[in-house]
């Protein structure tokens, strides 16, 4: 049968489905048998063979072989990513077990499509009693902070499980991770660090951010993980008994929860903004995973749902934030779409019944798996190619796991609601049918579940025969036939709606010389008029290229940024411009250095590590007047790149000889290059008029991800007087 005369069941510009392949202009992925993908490229072909679910794993099949396909795919790539050490690899070019990426994984469904190798690789992220973090900007954690994502794996595992002591082990680290994370970030109670998985700084954040300012930032998905994983202990301890602890922790979560409505919601364009950058403006970016997250967790009840039906799409699918980086050509994240975060956006549109949102992301999901003959890592959001991405990867664990998420809990809808499985099943009309799961375990049962028809209303059960309804307790035992009928829904009956189209940003307006009287900077491609900005906020617009900074100056420091504005968007603030014409500013040199400060300093710098006899590090006195200070240290931490690794420093800043915060020193260069220096991001103090002391201290708290480096180079304290 040729393309013109297939049925499709569904058809966008870009491709179309039917029940037994996707087809494009050039390009086509058919099942010629149920175990045998051809797949057609420019007239070249070549064939992938998917092979039958091993015995003893959760199987499917339905009436579309595009269906059957993509999930047997997905589970024989779940298979190939099992180590000989039985921990799951991050795909066929990353072979390391990641915090994040087992998080998510389970999450999706290895919790129940391998649940040996997920519990143990979700065990093996844990060190010491607490959840390891990831490599990543500027030297993993406390810049990356992100870990706790770790929460929704290890829970996910306990409830197909229902294993006790995995329980007790779990909530064990993630309190010890929540306490250490509450006592060296103290969040207030937005909790700073870079955006989840966006961890490449050159595809994610703007040019002139350094590590430094990544991780004094807050990012929306970050913060909307600390509040799951908030909820997520507060569930771990009450079903261990602990009430009391419980309640409190649920208590942390509703604060955070509030914080995160207030502080990122941006009802003019009904999206969530990203990211606020340290001096409180806004990263104007929608993160399509975080807008997810957040509906999953049960946030943004008036503006959750809108925010994720507008977020905007190509032809090919949910790209992973929008606008894009303009001024980057490349794409990685910039400019692309992730498979396991689109298979979030189908969770969440499905947690919304809403059919039209879960059919689009489906057949992206579907699309994407077949012809590439694999689930890769990403793909080009523009041109729907793997091969125009910087870097990619076969059976990338992530997609792999979001594949079979969205068949466990999209199309099926399992949940677990009060010790009892519930099915909310989200079939779209294009695909209602038969729908068979077979030999899916979940704690002491096996079940097989025969779900038919579409829409997202049950109409009747049947369990073993009898009538029902779709929550089984969790203690049930042995095998399980349950049929599923659905409420036929059509989607004509729902409001109409069109995805919100991709845009390119706006690039950050540059500095033409700028001084402390007058700011100018260089004009912007498509930028309509230009917003001027003193400490995060708007001092208004205007259509030219200055400002004139001494005419409305006030006392304090004050810190300018412009953006560039046209009828649809915003850019993101240019690099800060300081103006300290009008305020204190005193730059300490390192004085003594030493576990007694025994030891002088040459040349206005010193080299800290974790031996003692570098432990303190004093920076003499000062004379201050009353008034709210900025304080922020010239380093240099060139242990290894500036986009990876696990050795960010950390030093506690002693004032007066007691602790006001902990300094983060992040790489902030290349490996090697230690003649580079840049700030580490300020601690804020309030302070009395007199003789004021400094120091340096390495302490406890300041234990690193590594564990063993924590090594910098040092120069001046700056101490700017804010007001």
């Amino acid at each position: 049968m040729s393309p013109r005369t297939k049925k499709y069941i569904y058809t966008s510009s870009a491709f179309r489905v039917s029940a037994q392949g996707i087809y494009e202009k050039e390009t086509s992925a058919e099942l010629v048998s149920p175990d045998c993908l051809q797949i057609t490229e420019k007239g070249e072909t070549r064939h992938v063979h998917i092979p039958a679910p091993p015995a003893g794993s959760p199987g499917y099949r339905g009436d579309y072989a595009v269906l059957n396909a993509a999930y047997n795919m997905a589970l024989h790539e779940l298979q190939q990513n099992i180590s000989d050490e039985g921990l799951l690899m991050a795909g066929a070019n990353w072979h390391n077990v990641w915090t994040r990426d087992i998080a998510y994984a389970a999450a999706l469904g290895t919790n129940l499509a391998a649940p040996e190798a997920t519990r143990r690789s979700l065990a093996a992220r844990v060190r010491d009693g607490r959840i390891l973090q990831d490599t990543g900007t500027g030297g993993g954690w406390p810049v990356s902070t992100d870990r706790v994502a770790w929460a929704m794996g290890a829970w996910a595992y306990y409830l197909s499980s229902g294993d006790a002591e995995w329980l007790r082990f779990s909530a064990e680290a993630l309190r010890n991770t929540l306490e250490q994370d509450e006592a060296a970030l103290r969040p207030d109670p937005l909790v700073p660090g870079e955006t989840s998985f966006l961890d490449w700084r050159e595809q994610s954040y703007p040019a002139w951010m350094t590590p430094a300012d990544i991780g004094s930032s807050y990012a929306l998905s970050t913060n909307v993980l600390h509040y799951t994983a908030r909820r997520i202990l507060a569930h771990m301890l009450t079903a261990m008994g602990e009430a009391e602890a419980a309640e409190a922790w649920k208590q942390k979560a509703a604060e955070l929860g509030e914080a995160i409505e207030k502080n990122f919601w941006y009802a003019t364009k009904r999206r969530y903004n990203m990211m606020r950058l340290p001096n409180g403006c806004f990263e104007m970016r929608a993160d399509a995973l975080a807008t997810a997250l957040l509906v999953l967790a049960g946030l943004g009840q008036e503006n959750g749902g809108l925010a994720l039906r507008f977020l905007p799409r190509t032809r090919y699918g949910t790209p992973v934030f929008t606008p894009f980086i303009a001024e980057n050509p490349g794409a990685y994240h910039n400019r692309s779409i992730w498979p396991f975060v689109e298979a979030y956006i189908l969770l969440a549109h499905a947690e919304q019944r809403d059919m039209q949102g879960v059919e689009f992301s489906l057949t992206s999901l579907l699309r994407a798996a077949l012809i590439f003959g694999t689930n890769k890592e990403n793909y080009h959001a523009t041109t729907g190619r793997a091969t125009d991405t910087i870097q990619n990867s076969d059976r990338q664990l992530w997609s792999v796991a979001g594949m079979l998420g969205v068949f466990y809990h999209g199309l099926l809808g399992i949940s677990y609601e009060h010790d009892n499985l519930v099915f909310n099943p989200c079939i779209p009309k294009s695909f209602g049918g038969s729908h068979w799961f077979i030999g899916l375990k979940i704690r002491n049962m096996v079940l097989d579940i025969h779900l038919n028809g579409y829409g997202c209303e049950i109409c009747s059960v049947m369990i073993n025969g009898k009538a029902s309804t779709p929550i089984i307790p969790l203690d049930t035992e042995g095998h399980l036939m349950v049929e599923l009928q659905l409420q036929p829904s059509d989607p004509a009956d729902e409001l109409p709606y069109s995805f919100e189209r991709v845009r390119e940003g706006l690039e950050p307006p540059r500095w033409d010389d700028p001084d402390d009287q007058q700011l100018y900077w260089l004009r912007t491609p498509r930028a309509k008029e230009y917003r001027i900005l003193a400490n995060g906020t708007s001092l208004g617009t205007t259509r030219s290229l200055g400002y004139d900074a001494a005419l409305k100056r006030r006392p304090g420091y004050r810190e300018y940024q412009v953006r560039a504005i046209n009828e649809h968007m915003q850019s993101s603030p240019n690099s800060p411009y300081p103006d300290y014409s009008n305020t204190l500013r005193l730059e300490l040199p390192p004085l003594r250095i030493g576990e007694h400060a025994e030891y002088s300093v040459e040349n206005n710098q010193a080299w800290l590590d974790t031996r003692p006899c570098t432990a303190r590090l004093e920076y003499g006195e000062a004379y201050l007047r009353d008034g709210r200070y900025r304080l922020r240290v010239l380093y240099s931490n060139a242990t290894a790149s500036l986009r990876d690794g696990d050795t960010c420093a950390l030093r506690e800043l002693e004032i007066d000889g007691a602790p006001a915060g902990l300094v983060v020193l992040p790489h902030n260069t290349e490996a090697g290059r230690w003649e580079d220096y840049t700030y580490t991001a300020s601690v804020e103090v309030q302070l009395e008029r007199g003789t004021h002391s400094f120091a340096l201290c390495y302490t406890p708290a300041c234990t690193n991800t590594n564990g063993g480096i924590n090594q910098c180079m040092v120069r001046h304290l700056e101490i700017t007087r804010l007001k």
